[in-house]
């Protein structure tokens, strides 16, 4: 039996930032980790927004945190020509394959439609069957801070 997912912008589930600050440390250790130069905590109050970029939305199942994802003007520095950008996104270990990313990609394009884009970008290493599922288009490739990295693109 599929469970009932809860989509709720950040800035109303303040209550869930030091669960969301131990997943992302644990989504991205490189970067949020012990040694890593990005601060969790800070990054995530700065999306607790609701008609402004950068927000973000939390998934919810039976009250605890299953996933979350953003839109925030810039992501990639070498693509500062586009944007606005989906990022952040990670569904938990146990729950991923579920739909539950698919649900969050749906609250993030309502809420950049509802902000009046007309389209919005992604660059992901690993959510290219995501995006593909969801109708986007792949625009290029690239390496970024190390990574390859795929540009895609929906139109809202």
């Amino acid at each position: 039996m599929k469970q009932r997912v809860t989509i709720k912008p950040l800035v109303e589930c303040r209550s869930y930032l030091s669960n969301l600050v131990g997943h992302f440390e644990n989504e991205w250790p490189e970067y949020y980790g012990a040694v890593g130069r990005g601060n969790a905590r800070s990054d995530l109050e700065s999306y607790a927004n609701i008609e402004t970029l950068p927000v973000g939305v939390v998934a919810l199942v039976d009250d605890k945190v299953c996933g979350f994802m953003a839109l925030k003007a810039d992501s990639i520095s070498t693509r500062a020509d586009l944007g606005p950008w989906v990022a952040a996104g990670f569904v938990v270990p146990g729950l991923r394959g579920q739909g539950i990313g698919s649900i969050l990609l749906k609250a993030i394009e309502e809420f950049a439609s509802t902000m009046e884009f007309e389209q919005i970008y992604s660059g992901t290493e690993k959510a290219h069957n995501l995006l593909f599922r969801a109708g986007w288009h792949k625009n290029e490739d690239l390496v970024y801070d190390g990574a390859d990295i795929s540009i895609f693109s929906n139109k809202l």
